[in-house]
């Protein structure tokens, strides 16, 4: 059961069981004295329903021991009481970093089922798209960027069906009303997928500080029409928010998507089709990224955008502000390295080595954004040599992640691939 999973089923005992009055309240980091208004009793009448209503048992020791202050806490001791398989050294980094909200969303549902292996769909974080506009600023999100390679391969990958339910081509009336009729009727097993302006929710996090701030979420209906349930992967969050707040956010103009899912016809990942989605994912004679961004430094210095307009360099602290962005989508390479490594049961210490490697390509964009603000200010060229050298650094670093991890892909391929000699043998006493 995933972390999703347990939050509901919390949310589920203390609104329809214990009929809790101040539910619009409750999110993952809900107090449960102080928000919810959870006494000691209160807290071991919900445990005992989570036991008894969901088959959600606490370990008697943490039930003595443990502190219950939040709502996260509970879910974090019911989740790691699961005796859940220890994960591969590296992975425990996404408790903390946001890396694509649209992989997060879909991940979490492939989480549900212990013969899928979500790590598959993170081939494609790394050199996810992104764009520089007309001023050369890079952008993470806009009209022209999409997320086809997610959602046009997922059923491939899992057998499990999506499809858009947001007509961009029609109003944003019928796209709530559209959105409304999804969330008050969802099935059992459908995910509603959204795309929303976080900006506009000011409770929620937003680590960016962006306006806009476009981001993915899952929505489900509460037994109180006027609040939601949201489901944020991305963030490990999730929560109620009264509806109408929701659909504004919804509303703005600065957003438009959504899809719906089912869990219906999951399946494993047939073998072809990680190879398949693996070469369509990973770009191998180039970085992306660190190619946008040398374009616009490049572009900064010279002083002119694409339409031959004056640039100023002191533009360029806004051209790289979106940098942290694109740069945790570096630690997906984790779960590439970890899936191959897993299944050709490769030595621990080589894994644990292309961690680091992969821990510095990540954190060295921190560093160029620096000395590239330091560049807009001073106007020294030194800073301009010092972001281009770790550039060409970082393109070192990503290329010989990329051919070790295309190395371990062809091996798993070969041996998934190729006949045993066990049935080699008996083909041959036929």
């Amino acid at each position: 059961m995933t972390k999703e999973q347990i939050v509901e089923s919390l949310f589920k005992v203390l609104s329809e069981n214990m009929s809790l009055p101040n539910m619009d309240k409750f999110h993952s980091d809900a107090r449960l004295l102080e928000d919810l208004a959870l006494d000691s009793s209160m807290v071991l009448h919900m445990l005992m329903l989570l036991e008894v209503e969901h088959e959600m048992a606490m370990d008697e020791n943490a039930l003595m021991n443990e502190d219950f202050e939040t709502v996260r806490a509970v879910a974090n001791i019911l989740y790691t009481g699961q005796n859940l398989p220890k994960h591969e050294k590296g992975l425990e980094v996404y408790e903390d970093v946001k890396i694509h909200c649209v992989a997060s969303n879909l991940a979490e549902v492939v989480k549900r089922f212990p013969q899928l292996d979500h790590r598959i769909l993170y081939f494609a974080v790394s050199d996810a798209t992104a764009c520089i506009d007309d001023r050369f600023v890079l952008r993470y999100h806009d009209e022209n960027i999409n997320h086809d390679i997610f959602f046009n391969w997922y059923e491939r990958l899992y057998g499990m069906p999506i499809r858009p339910w947001y007509d961009k081509q029609a109003s944003k009336e019928k796209n709530l009303a559209i959105l409304e009729s999804l969330v008050q009727k969802r099935a059992p097993g459908q995910h509603i997928l959204v795309m929303l302006d976080m900006f506009h929710l000011p409770e929620r996090e937003n680590e960016f500080n962006k306006d806009p701030f476009p981001h993915y979420v899952m929505l489900g209906p509460t037994n109180d029409p006027d609040l939601w349930f949201m489901y944020d992967p991305d963030y490990r969050w999730e929560g109620v928010f009264n509806k109408d707040r929701i659909l504004n956010a919804v509303a703005q103009p600065t957003v438009s998507g959504g899809y719906v899912f089912s869990e219906q016809g999951a399946r494993v990942t047939p073998v072809e089709e990680v190879i398949a989605f693996f070469d369509a994912s990973v770009v191998p004679n180039a970085n992306p990224v660190t190619d946008m961004i040398r374009a616009i430094i490049t572009a900064h210095v010279k002083g002119e955008d694409k339409n031959g307009e004056p640039l100023p360099l002191e533009n360029l602290i806004k051209a790289v502000e979106e940098i942290p962005v694109m740069s945790p989508r570096k630690y997906a390479y984790e779960h590439g390295f970890a899936f191959f490594w897993r299944e050709l049961e490769l030595p621990e210490q080589e894994f644990d080595d292309w961690c680091d490697v992969i821990d510095e390509l990540a954190k060295t964009y921190k560093l160029i954004q620096f000395n590239a603000m330091k560049l807009a200010v001073t106007k020294k060229e030194a800073f301009a040599e010092k972001v281009f050298q770790l550039l060409d650094q970082q393109d070192e670093r990503e290329f010989k992640l990329k051919q070790r991890l295309i190395e371990v892909k062809d091996s798993w391929a070969k041996t998934m691939l190729e006949p045993s000699d066990t049935q080699q043998l008996e083909g041959a006493c036929l």
